[in-house]
């Protein structure tokens, strides 16, 4: 404590009144246990305990490391506060110049991410895994290296979820044709989009199933072929 007692060293100074309140950072509290100081280091720390939650008696609170949470005692059982964790947020773009076979479904890999709020993509493998139940909206684009487009072909792009769910769709497809000759070498592209509802660690990947007389490859503009993914 301060020598002396005056208003510019209250902020550590710890103070018992004759109601039993106690004060740290303040002349006047207001609570069995006040520590609202002017100084705003408010902070209370709390730890773990390894003490039952009848020993420790309903009201007390403890950290769960693990976890990264708190928790109380009712008397009987330890209870996780409820907190709102941030949803979901990928946006990821792609310049890996992906090979994709002719006719094969393959899984578009080797992304870079450039937000991803919960740590919930995996880039190397393009899954991303919910953090917690809800609706998850998804949408992306690609563009092939330009090149030779075979008669009467077509592409399709996948959005699939591993889901056991009832309450959403495994599958989003989106299909684009080219009919009749096509001499002209040309640039392909597209998009997809779909919406599911994901129960926490559903998986979510996309892919691309060309049909295009030969193996193709991602554009390596990284702009070109892009992945979004919002959890609402």
């Amino acid at each position: 404590n301060t020598n002396v007692s005056i208003s510019s060293s209250y902020d550590d100074d710890v103070i018992i009144t004759p109601a039993g309140n106690v004060g740290a950072g303040t002349k006047s509290p207001k609570t069995r246990l006040d520590l609202r100081s002017e100084e705003r280091l408010n902070a209370i720390g709390i730890g773990g305990t390894s003490q039952a939650a009848s020993a420790a008696k309903a009201g007390a609170m403890r950290y769960n490391s693990g976890t990264q949470d708190l928790s109380y005692s009712n008397g009987t059982s330890w209870i996780t506060l409820a907190h709102k964790a941030p949803n979901d947020f990928v946006d990821a773009e792609n310049s890996s110049a992906q090979s994709f076979s002719n006719g094969v479904q393959t899984a578009m890999t080797g992304w870079t991410k450039k937000t991803d709020v919960n740590s919930s993509f995996n880039a190397g493998t393009g899954t991303f895994t919910a953090s917690k139940t809800g609706v998850y909206i998804v949408s992306f684009t690609f563009s092939l290296a330009s090149g030779s487009i075979a008669d009467d072909s077509r592409y399709e792009t996948l959005i699939q979820t591993n889901s056991t769910s009832s309450a959403t769709n495994k599958v989003f497809k989106c299909v684009r044709s080219y009919p009749g000759t096509n001499t002209i070498g040309n640039r392909v592209a597209g998009n997809c989009s779909g919406i599911f509802n994901l129960n926490q660690g559903d998986n979510i990947t996309v892919s691309l199933n060309q049909k295009l007389g030969s193996s193709k490859t991602l554009d390596s503009d990284s702009t070109l072929t892009s992945l979004s993914i919002f959890g609402l």
